[in-house]
């Protein structure tokens, strides 16, 4: 990264100050990844991932319920919802995206325009592609707000995004409300072609574990070296990049860190899967905060993460947070007990000193 390694002190005659950065440049690709960490895109782009599982198997005729949106009403969904947020990033404008993005997808975005307007070598967040489809989670809830998901990959996407768009009513557009790689070597489950029925995320029917605490265990995964959840969610590039990046950070000698992830809004949502498992989405936010551990001591930020802050030196309390968007898969009950970490990225959400 440009400046200071991360978890690196800057001394001056008077003072001592621990840098606390916003991203971490990973082994794997050497690109400028000063604001966030793009897993599978941007910062583990060298790994390559599986292709996103194309098809389903044919829905048995005990299912119920039918796709709410067809394949050629989904294609302009997409379609519409890609060019709106090129316009946006054209442009670094966040008023251009509002028809067409919502949540964690929009927060994503007016954060990087901010600080891609003040720090010049900031990177943009991976772009969003309609096309090529690999393969679709289309709800089959009647009542909304509706979900449906969209695995993508085109010019500019190393590997397949994950992208989740919601419609809040009848008279609302679909909008993307959740963005993220597929990550290295992971495979997306299939989904019944007639639609994928959605889970109640406090229902365990079925499962190894309900959708509301796998999003849990994940939070806490990420959260704690020595977690619960350490067996039951296994390592992957994701997981690792985390902790590289905490164990970095925390390097600092001057200032003491705390890392939390934690569940976040009202985005998450689970679908049945085509072989009886689920497939997770949700947001999460990642705080990390860094105190001094003396008088006099400050902590530091770097361009981009004081762009959101507007300040760069902390004498009591720095901290940054970023927006995760994370998907899971949860097998079937009966079968492997494992929780799976399909897809995952962050983007800083926001920065403060005092």
């Amino acid at each position: 990264m440009p400046g200071q390694a991360p978890g690196t002190a800057e001394r001056t005659a008077d003072r001592r100050a621990a840098s606390l950065p916003a991203g971490r440049r990973t082994p794997a690709a050497r690109v400028a990844a000063v604001l966030s960490v793009l897993l599978g895109v941007g910062g583990l782009a060298a790994v390559p991932a599986q292709a996103a599982t194309a098809t389903a198997p044919a829905p048995s005729p005990a299912e119920s319920g039918t796709r709410v949106v067809v394949e050629d009403q989904l294609t302009r969904i997409l379609d519409q919802t890609a060019n709106a947020v090129q316009a946006g990033d054209d442009a670094k404008d966040a008023g251009k995206l509002g028809a067409r993005v919502d949540g964690s997808a929009l927060l994503a975005r007016q954060q990087n325009y901010k600080v891609r307007a003040a720090v010049s070598s900031a990177p943009a967040i991976a772009p969003v592609r309609s096309s090529k489809l690999l393969t679709t989670v289309v709800t089959t809830q009647r009542s909304w707000p509706r979900t449906i998901v969209a695995v993508t990959q085109g010019q500019g996407n190393t590997t397949p995004q994950l992208l989740t768009l919601r419609q809040a009513s009848a008279r609302e557009n679909y909008k993307l409300i959740e963005a993220a790689p597929l990550l290295p070597g992971a495979t997306f489950p299939g989904t019944p072609k007639s639609g994928a029925d959605q889970i109640a995320l406090d229902d365990k029917a079925g499962l190894t574990v309900s959708p509301k605490d796998a999003i849990a265990g994940v939070a806490d995964r990420l959260s704690n070296a020595n977690s619960a959840w350490k067996g039951r969610i296994p390592d992957n590039a994701y997981i690792k990049d985390t902790f590289g990046y905490q164990s970095d950070i925390a390097k600092a000698a001057d200032a003491t860190f705390t890392f939390k992830h934690t569940p976040v809004g009202s985005e998450a949502a689970a679908f049945r899967a085509a072989d009886g498992g689920a497939i997770v989405v949700a947001p999460l936010d990642f705080t990390v905060e860094g105190t001094p551990k003396a008088s006099g001591d400050k902590v530091t930020l770097q361009d981009d993460a004081a762009a959101l802050a507007g300040g760069k030196e902390a004498s009591t309390k720095a901290t940054l947070t970023f927006r995760e968007s994370v998907m899971l898969y949860i097998p079937k009950d009966g079968g492997p007990q494992q929780v799976t970490l399909i897809g995952a990225t962050r983007n800083l959400s926001g920065a403060s000193v005092s």
